[in-house]
């Protein structure tokens, strides 16, 4: 029996659920999720493998206009720049929209993808918010209208239940890539460094337990990083710009920092399989957003 191997691109507007169908297809989270747009900022692989295939999905973050004033900073523009890049020598592309229809946001994706020969298969998530199957299919006839989709697949990422589909969208991405060796061994799923996992399962609590009040402008830097034996012993940084944010992060008697670092413990420990001493710090550091010595020293340098 014959095996494929390959790379497919996940792109999409902010905050379609192309993390949650990464995290779901490897079982594992990889990419961190809220339900704020733009959580995800880093192109980050997310490896599948059992007998017939190994494919390597790229996880990017949601292309989005940079024409609005809240989206001119340096960082906006270094993310859609990871995203485009990481369609370049892929096998696939995998396009998602929502069930709930096409966006302007979401034809601004489309327009990014106009000049590339690469298959793309469109993915339409979220339909269980749908009453009836069918009521997807007058979405698949527009689709077929605005472009020369490889394929249109629609499934509920949030899990491989009966009729999520998600089974079925890995039989479509097993038919385009080519017949090939593993390229990495049968037990990665990633390859990102626990360390920047750790960071970013950080980052999450943070957009997770502060909700909208968060500006986008914070980030979070591992700075010590030791495993002995059953425990690991980690600090990290939290980076915002104003003095007004740190306290917002810190909370009342410091409580909102005790509760993002419990959290992001319990995960850390989940990740790791190890017991987890997870100590946080925030500092004010203005303007690191729009820096781009910060911003690549903070790994925000992908695509460049």
């Amino acid at each position: 029996m014959s095996h494929k191997f390959g790379f497919v691109t996940i792109v999409g507007k902010p905050n379609v659920g192309k993390s949650t169908l990464m995290n779901q297809i490897i079982g594992q989270k990889i990419s961190i999720t809220s339900h704020r747009p733009q959580t995800t900022r880093h192109r980050i692989l997310g490896i599948h493998t059992d007998e017939e295939k190994q494919i390597v999905f790229v996880d990017t973050p949601g292309i989005h206009s940079v024409t609005k004033k809240s989206n001119r900073k340096t960082i906006n523009k270094v993310i859609n720049k990871t995203a485009i890049a990481s369609i370049d020598g892929v096998d696939v592309v995998c396009m998602m929209i929502t069930a709930s229809g096409w966006t302007e946001g979401d034809k601004l994706v489309l327009n990014a993808l106009k000049e590339i020969s690469t298959p793309i298969v469109l993915v339409i998530n979220k339909i269980d918010m749908l009453k009836s199957i069918n009521d997807v299919l007058p979405l698949i006839a527009e689709s077929n209208e605005l472009a020369e989709f490889a394929e249109i697949v629609p499934v509920c990422a949030m899990g491989r239940v009966q009729g999520g589909n998600v089974d079925r969208l890995m039989d479509v991405l097993e038919n385009y890539l080519p017949e090939a060796e593993a390229g990495f061994d049968e037990d990665q799923i990633t390859d990102r460094s626990f360390r920047f996992l750790v960071s970013e399962l950080v980052r999450e609590q943070l957009f997770r337990r502060l909700g909208d009040e968060l500006p986008y402008a914070t980030a979070v830097e591992v700075t010590q990083f030791e495993m002995i034996e059953d425990k690991a012993q980690i600090h990290a940084d939290i980076w915002v710009e104003k003095d007004t944010h740190k306290a917002m992060v810190i909370g009342k008697k410091g409580e909102a920092l005790k509760a993002i670092g419990t959290s992001a413990r319990l995960n850390c420990e989940s990740l790791l399989e190890k017991k987890v001493f997870l100590e946080l710090f925030v500092k004010v550091r203005s303007g690191w957003s729009d820096n781009a010595r910060d911003l690549y020293s903070l790994g925000y340098d992908e695509g460049s």
